[in-house]
């Protein structure tokens, strides 16, 4: 074999077996699976981004319609947070009420927003929509993390979480947020679900 045969026969060696290890370490990853995974393609088919491990909503509108169709297809816990307007003010409009096939619905907010004279009525409320509901209210000056949004852990232990992102100079109408799953989703999810068990107020 020529020199010039031994380079380039080395080369395709290297090359091939350069390709070989990659495909066994794409096929050694674990593709994304679970229910918190399927529901993300969905809400991002909806929103009309591409295929990821995240999308962001672009408006109010894509805000609604995105915590509905959390609760719709929860089927484990769903916290969610009501930390900049009080929950008082849902009543039977409420669209937590999406959520009919979970275990455990719990609403987070804090006494900055809901007063003391409001909390028994958003906690009654909340329980005649969603039976066995409970609503935590944090006392003011509590080094709690502030953040609106919906945490999701579903029955086969995978996590989606929602996040809305307030325009303070138009709240009601340019709204945006950002939906992920898994890894910080579930990290979100067990700091409000301690948050919740500790404030936790019954009707």
């Amino acid at each position: 074999m020529s020199i010039p045969d031994m380079v380039f026969s080395g080369l395709g060696g290297a090359v091939i077996a350069s390709v070989v290890s990659w495909v066994i370490y794409v096929k050694s990853q674990t593709k994304p699976s679970g229910k918190a995974y399927s529901l993300l393609k969905v809400l991002g088919k909806r929103l009309k981004e591409p295929e990821g491990e995240y999308h962001f909503t672009k408006s109010t509108d894509d805000n609604y319609h995105v915590a509905r169709e959390i609760y719709a297809h929860a089927d484990g816990d769903v916290i969610a947070t009501a930390f900049s307007e009080s929950p008082v003010k849902y009543g039977d409009s409420d669209i937590a009420r999406a959520f009919k096939y979970g275990s455990r619905f719990a609403r987070i907010t804090c006494e900055d927003v809901c007063a003391v004279d409001e909390q028994q009525a958003a906690a009654v409320s909340l329980t005649r929509i969603l039976k066995g509901s409970t609503l935590a209210v944090v006392p003011r000056g509590q080094p709690v993390t502030k953040i609106d949004g919906v945490f999701c852990r579903f029955d086969d232990d995978t996590h989606l979480c929602f996040i809305a992102f307030r325009n303070p100079d138009d709240p009601d109408q340019k709204n945006t947020g950002v939906i992920f799953r898994n890894g910080i989703a579930e990290g979100f999810f067990n700091y409000y679900r301690t948050i919740a068990d500790k404030y936790t107020t019954r009707a």
